[in-house]
């Protein structure tokens, strides 16, 4: 019996660093680039070979960044036909790849499309020009559109957009109106975020000066409620806390992550979860070349996950879809785990409207998924 597998590829380039990103990326070095690209497939095959022998098979793949789109098509798909000489793949594998609106044109779409990449999902942000800016974005809101329609044309049916929310001074018209153009553009699938601040990124040093101020938990609240309310009456369902797709569109590998499923990251600083362990790769891209042409595996760090561990993230991860758990399933799948410890908190947090009881059922309330962050982090602290 084949045992699925989804498989993440790192691409570490953009042609500018947005102010609010934290993910491991830099601007775009050719020369550099090149080497990045050997030692991904090189890792590729020694990872297949051995996965494959297994009898694992790819049912998602995610080539994520940085901007996998700032290559060139024939790169891009040089990188999975590797994947598929090296890997198996199931039937209906579900292929990824993200792009920024103004690294592709229509010829690029349409070989990419023809070459196997069957999901396209585009960093759009926002359809208004100034706040675009203000998220320090290559693109404006025309190239955006464009890149979209191009898309539909290159024969992409399963496309889609991400969205940033709750910026500073953002007016709820202002986001009610992104939203409305998303909805008459019809992508079957919308990622809606709201801005979170992170370390060692410009928003980060700006928010520690205080430069930058975010609205208060309750506008923010308020926004999640705007948007899920424009969202479900267009017909999309909230399947995840920020995700939203057509009936039939969830995206498989997103899903893959929250459902406690093996997955293999590779390229620089890309994380694992196989079997009873994580592990990371090395973020240096200089470093994890080095590593990869030596013959290493380029593990930055790796930890053994203990079925009690397992058991309370798949808890926890799990309480990130709508659908919730099964306090029964993760007793048979984690039976150190004993998910009943958490019952107080359930039963606390369904008091206050948080969580949505039917035993052995547990899911979050709309509000609940919208303050998801504190509810993972009271989790965790259960002893």
């Amino acid at each position: 019996m084949t045992r699925p597998l989804s498989l993440y590829l790192h691409f570490p380039y953009c042609w500018s660093k947005c102010h609010y990103c934290a993910f491991n990326s830099i601007r775009y070095d050719k020369p550099q680039s090149l080497r990045f690209l050997s030692a991904l497939e090189t890792e590729i095959a020694r990872y297949g070979r051995r996965l494959s022998s297994q009898g694992r098979r790819l049912s998602t793949i995610f080539m994520g960044g940085g901007t996998p789109s700032i290559f060139s098509a024939d790169r891009i798909l040089d990188v999975l036909n590797h994947c598929r000489d090296y890997f198996d793949f199931s039937e209906d594998v579900e292929i990824t790849m993200e792009a920024n609106p103004g690294t592709v044109d229509l010829e690029k779409l349409t070989a990419l499309r023809r070459g196997g990449i069957n999901r396209l999902s585009m960093g759009v942000q926002s359809f208004r020009n100034d706040e675009l800016a203000a998220l320090g974005r290559a693109h404006n809101a025309r190239v955006a559109r464009e890149a979209y329609r191009m898309a539909r044309e290159a024969g992409f049916e399963n496309i889609n957009l991400d969205f940033i929310y709750a910026l500073p001074d953002q007016r709820f018209e202002e986001w009610a109106g992104t939203l409305d153009e998303a909805i008459g553009l019809g992508p079957e699938h919308l990622s809606a975020y709201a801005l979170t601040i992170e370390e060692g990124t410009r928003f980060g040093a700006d928010y520690e000066n205080g430069l930058l101020v975010l609205p208060e938990e309750d506008r923010q609240l308020r926004f999640d409620e705007l948007t899920q309310a424009k969202l479900s009456d267009a017909g999309y369902v909230r399947y995840e806390v920020s995700n939203y797709a057509r009936p039939g569109y969830a995206c498989r590998h997103n899903l893959c992550y929250w459902s406690q499923q093996d997955y293999l990251g590779l390229g620089p600083g890309a994380h694992s979860y196989l079997g009873d362990r994580r592990f990371s790769k090395l973020e240096d891209i200089d470093s994890y070349i080095e590593a990869v042409a030596s013959g290493g595996e380029a593990i930055d760090e790796s930890e053994p996950i203990s079925p009690m561990l397992a058991g309370r993230e798949a808890v926890i991860f799990g309480l990130r879809k709508t659908e919730g758990i099964h306090i029964n399933e993760i007793r048979r799948r984690y039976p150190p785990a004993d998910p009943d410890r958490l019952l107080r908190k359930f039963e606390q947090w369904s008091r206050d409207e948080l969580m949505i009881l039917d035993l052995p059922h547990v899911r979050l309330s709309p509000k609940g998924l919208r303050l998801w962050d504190r509810i993972a982090e009271e989790l965790i602290a259960v002893p």
